[in-house]
C-alpha cells in the first residue's frame, strides 16, 4: 500500500508515526513544502525570542523518519494532485502515485484586506522562515504594532519586547482572548503585561500600514497614527485548499471531510488545520492531534474509525502565567451564580460558575495553576461545592 501525506506538520507527523505502527510494511512518503524537518510549531515563539533555536524545538530529526522507513520530502511543495489518477506532482514536475492520500497541508495566517498589507515589514508568524525575517527587520525598529490580541499575538508581542523592541498589541474586540476570558479576566491579564512592558488597545483598528518603501505607521480607524517599524499580523488562520479546490473537492472555509476524515474524492482524506468537519475548523494542536491519528487509520481500514470532534484546548501558558478554562465561563441567561477573587498584582483571577444545585458548572482560572487539580475534580464531580469555596476562592473572594 503506498500512503502520501501532503503536509509534515503534527497531522502529517501524527499520520505517518500512525501508518507506520499499524502497517510495517506500507510505503509511506511526507512531502513538506518549507526546507526544514518536522518542528513544534508553537516553539517557535521561543526562537523568535532568542530563548530556543529551532534545533531545540526539532524533537525528531530525519534520521527518526529513515529509521522508520518514511520518507520525508521537505523543500517539496505539491502543485496538482489528480484524484482520478491517483497521483500528485511536485513543484519540480515529478509525479508521486498514491493508494491513499491525507491532505495535512495546514493554514496560512489570515490576512486582512489593509492598505499597505504587502509592505516591507509586515510579517506574520507562521513557519521557521518567518521567525529570521521578523528578527532581522527587529534589528531595524524601535517599535512595532501586533494586530490581534489572541495567544499567538500576545506572545508574540513579548517575544519582541525580549528583543528590545517597544511594542503595542491591537485588538478590536473589547477585551484580549474573548474566548477563553471575560473582561474581568482581561483586564488582570492586561495589567500584567503592562508590567511586563507590552502596551494593550481594545476596541480599535488597524486601518491602514503606512509607509513608502517600508512600514512607517499604523493608521488606526479613529485616525491616530502610531509610528512603528514592524507589524506582525495574527488574526487567525486561512486553511490552504487551493490544492484541494484546483481538484474538484469539496471545499468551504477548509477541506470537507465527513466522521471518518474522508474527503468527497474516493482515497484522500484531510486532517488538520485545513480539514472541516461539520462546519467547524479547531486549529488547535489536540485536533491536529487527534484528526492526525483518526486520518491515519481510516487509511488502513476505511470507515472504521469515527471522529467525535475535540474538546477545546482548556489550558495555556500566556503571558508567562496558565490559565484554564472549563466548562461555561461565560454564560448567557439560566440559573447561574458567579464568583470571582481577584489580585492584580499578582497577575491572579479566579472565575467560579455555579449550577442550579451549587454545582461547579464553570471555572476560569489565570495564574491560579495550585487550584487547578482540585477545581478540576469538582468540575468532574458535579456535586455542590459550597465547602470548597473558601479554599478556592481565598481571601479575595
Amino acid at each position: 500500500m503506498r500512503f502520501v501525506i501532503v503536509g509534515g506538520g503534527l497531522a502529517g507527523f501524527t499520520a505517518a508515526r500512525t501508518l507506520r505502527t499499524s502497517d510495517v510494511g506500507a510505503e509511506i512518503t511526507v512531502v513538506e513544502a518549507e526546507p526544514v524537518a518536522y518542528y513544534l510549531r508553537p516553539g517557535l515563539i521561543e526562537v523568535l525570542a532568542g530563548r530556543k533555536t529551532l534545533a531545540e524545538i526539532t524533537p525528531f530529526p530525519r534520521a527518526w523518519f529513515e529509521h522508520r522507513r518514511i520518507r520525508y520530502r521537505s523543500g517539496s511543495a505539491v502543485v496538482e494532485l489528480d484524484v482520478e489518477g491517483h497521483r500528485v506532482t511536485l513543484a519540480s514536475g515529478e509525479r508521486l502515485g498514491y493508494d491513499r492520500l491525507l491532505l495535512a497541508c495546514g493554514a496560512a495566517g489570515a490576512q486582512p484586506e489593509l492598505p499597505g498589507v504587502a509592505g516591507e515589514g509586515v510579517f506574520a508568524l507562521r513557519q521557521a522562515a518567518d521567525v529570521e525575517r521578523i528578527r532581522t527587520r527587529a534589528q531595524r525598529a524601535r517599535a512595532a504594532a501586533v494586530i490581534g490580541g489572541g495567544w499567538l499575538g500576545i506572545e508574540v508581542a513579548r517575544a519582541l519586547h525580549d528583543l528590545g523592541l517597544a511594542v503595542t498589541v491591537l485588538e478590536r474586540g473589547r477585551w484580549l482572548l474573548h474566548r477563553q476570558l471575560d473582561r474581568e479576566g482581561a483586564e488582570v491579564l492586561t495589567a500584567l503585561l503592562a508590567r511586563q512592558g507590552v502596551q494593550v488597545r481594545v476596541g480599535v483598528e488597524c486601518a491602514a500600514i503606512r509607509g513608502q518603501e517600508e512600514v512607517a505607521a499604523v493608521r488606526l480607524t479613529t485616525g491616530e497614527e502610531m509610528a512603528v517599524g514592524l507589524v506582525v499580523i495574527s488574526a487567525g488562520i486561512q486553511p490552504r485548499i487551493a490544492l484541494a479546490a484546483a481538484a474538484g473537492l469539496a471545499t468551504n472555509r477548509g477541506v470537507i471531510v465527513d466522521d471518518h476524515l474522508a474527503t468527497s474524492a474516493s482515497d484522500v482524506y484531510a486532517a488538520g488545520d485545513v480539514a472541516e468537519w461539520r462546519g467547524q475548523i479547531y486549529g488547535i494542536i489536540p485536533a491536529a492531534r487527534e484528526q492526525g491519528e483518526i486520518a491515519a487509520r481510516n487509511m488502513i481500514g476505511p470507515e472504521s474509525v469515527r471522529y467525535a470532534g475535540t474538546t477545546r484546548s482548556n489550558t495555556l501558558r500566556v503571558a508567562g502565567v496558565d490559565l484554564v478554562c472549563l466548562g461555561e465561563t461565560q454564560p448567557q441567561g439560566g440559573p447561574r451564580q458567579e464568583l470571582r477573587a481577584v489580585d492584580r498584582d499578582a497577575g491572579r483571577y479566579v472565575k467560579l460558575v455555579l449550577g442550579a444545585d451549587g454545582e461547579l458548572a464553570g471555572a476560569i482560572l489565570l495564574g491560579a495553576a495550585d487550584i487547578a487539580p482540585r477545581v478540576e475534580e469538582l468540575a468532574q464531580a458535579g456535586v455542590p461545592v459550597d465547602d470548597d469555596l473558601k479554599q478556592l476562592l481565598g481571601p479575595q473572594g
